[in-house]
């Protein structure tokens, strides 16, 4: 099978994940569902901002959107998505960890 096709729904995915103010977004519904201004208290993003980000994370499938009268709430579908972040950023904490190193050896 060709890599291309393969491997573009899982970096359809990755890219969910790839804007700052839509993880500080997904962070913030880490502890359960919340409405539009709760996590505009959370993040400090605008509610404008924050309304786009959870439709595209809903748009994506990480988190559903669920009506409760006058109000909406946002909810992560699966846990695993935090644990996806983590692992990214212990990766990422090591990737730096062994630049530094490398700058390190050269003085």
């Amino acid at each position: 099978m060709d890599p291309q096709v393969e491997y573009v729904p899982l970096a359809e995915y990755f890219k969910v994940f790839s804007e700052p103010n839509r993880l500080a977004v997904l962070e913030a519904l880490h502890d359960g569902p919340l409405n539009v201004t709760a996590v505009v208290d959370k993040t400090g993003l605008s509610q404008a901002l924050v309304s786009k980000h959870l439709k595209l994370l809903t748009i994506a499938g990480v988190i559903e959107r669920r009506p409760e009268g006058a109000l909406v709430f946002y909810e992560v579908l699966d846990q695993g998505v935090f644990q996806l972040v983590a692992q990214a950023e212990q990766l990422l904490l090591a990737s730096r960890r062994q630049q530094l190193d490398a700058l390190a050896a050269l003085f």
